[in-house]
């Protein structure tokens, strides 16, 4: 754990404070700033669960802001609902907000604050790659503050908001460089209160952040220390997510799970990822999204082992998977640690996932040429469909 903590002081893009301490450093934030409005978005019901309210409302024992709360976040958030957040801004025009939840939570919450900050803007106009500042580079925006309350996405620390838009019935991504949330107040204890299937479901997101990030060698150049935060949070998850699983109340390996969960936000907010988090995108609310990512990984990493510097980078995993002689055995060891943690051996077993949906995920992937490009192993556009195909399929019965 030290280690990772020495990372999170180095992460130039957002002041991380992690452990104990949290909230009393929040405390003093809030008493520097002195801000007179204060917005905070959660979840609906899972904010109750922990004791992260509270915390939060006793920052403000010795000074009273006015407060205001927004909680109709669904878990797969969209367009209507980021809206919505909007207009409560408008209306309550707060000079800080803080974000408290899932990744759901944060991604709505960087893309609402950016188009209240933008009079006369609407969401849509922010879609795709740092719209907003190649439109207006001379822009100072305020930026979030956040506090996780699950182990998986990294939110607080990457420029990325997953939104649905129903619609088109897919999820669509905003990258701002300038959403970044600008503090990170990671609290492991508001971890503990998460069902297996949310321990489960984030810790797999979080490894395939890592090692989506990890096996993208094309964009070592990003950051110099990128994969060393990848592999470090890689050994995390490996050795603490099946004791979490024994025991949800194991306050150690869930300080672990949320210290690999931020690397891993800080990992691809250098290094993209792949094909498992293109594939995906239009599998919302019908698998949870770590699942969906974890069973895609296998059958992308095989191809992406095509490149001989995904092959040779694949072998330096060979300390966490000790007992794999070759880069596939190390892919059979990955997918054998998730049999482990009692995800699906393959998506055909997924209750409910309709088998239709492959063919249609692979049309409309293939016509995200950027994503394609930025694999590890570049897909060529004019065979996308049929190599999107070939993984969905394996993925689909196993066969990798």
């Amino acid at each position: 754990m030290h280690s990772a903590i020495e990372y999170f002081d180095a992460y130039p893009d957002t002041t991380i404070v992690f452990g104990e301490s949290a909230f009393s450093q929040f405390e003093e934030l809030v008493y520097r700033r002195h801000p007179d409005k204060v917005m905070i978005f959660t979840g609906k019901n899972s904010i109750h669960q922990h004791k992260g309210l509270e915390y939060f409302f006793r920052a403000f024992d010795y000074y009273e802001p006015l407060l205001e709360r927004f909680s109709d976040i669904e878990p797969e958030p969209c367009t209507d609902t980021v809206n919505r957040m909007v207009a409560k801004l408008k209306e309550f025009n707060p000079d800080m907000v803080v974000a408290m939840g899932g990744g759901s939570i944060m991604d709505a919450a960087k893309a609402a604050w950016q188009v209240y900050q933008l009079e006369g803007s609407e969401i849509d106009e922010f879609f795709g790659l740092n719209i907003l500042s190649s439109r207006q580079p001379d822009i100072e925006l305020k930026r979030l503050i956040c506090f996780p309350t699950t182990a998986g996405t990294g939110s607080e620390v990457t420029p990325y908001s997953n939104i649905v838009d129903h619609a088109l019935g897919v999820k669509k991504l905003m990258v701002e460089v300038r959403s970044i949330p600008e503090f990170a107040f990671v609290c492991p204890e508001l971890t503990l209160s998460s069902p297996e299937s949310v321990v489960r479901a984030t810790a797999c997101d979080a490894l395939a952040h890592l090692i989506e990030g990890f096996l993208n060698v094309g964009q070592d150049g990003n950051h110099p220390d990128a994969n060393a935060w990848a592999l470090k949070g890689i050994e995390l998850i490996v050795k603490n997510l099946p004791r979490r699983l024994a025991d949800l109340n194991d306050a150690v390996a869930a300080e672990a799970l949320a210290a690999a969960a931020t690397l891993g936000g800080m990992v691809i907010r250098y290094k993209s990822t792949g094909l498992p988090h293109l594939c995906s995108f239009s599998w919302f609310g019908k698998l949870e999204h770590g699942i969906a990512v974890s069973l895609l990984l296998p059958a992308s990493w095989k191809y992406y082992l095509g490149n001989p510097a995904v092959a040779e980078r694949t072998m330096q995993l060979q300390n966490i998977f000790p007992d794999a002689g070759s880069a596939g055995d190390i892919i059979i060891a990955y997918r054998k640690f998730l049999t482990q943690c009692g995800v699906p051996r393959a998506l055909k077993y997924v209750e409910g996932f309709p088998e239709e949906l492959l063919e249609k995920t692979a049309s409309s992937a293939a016509q995200n040429k950027m994503k394609l490009d930025l694999a590890p192993q570049p897909v060529p556009v004019e065979s996308s469909r049929r190599i999107l195909s070939e993984i969905l399929r394996e993925t689909w019965n196993d066969t990798f």
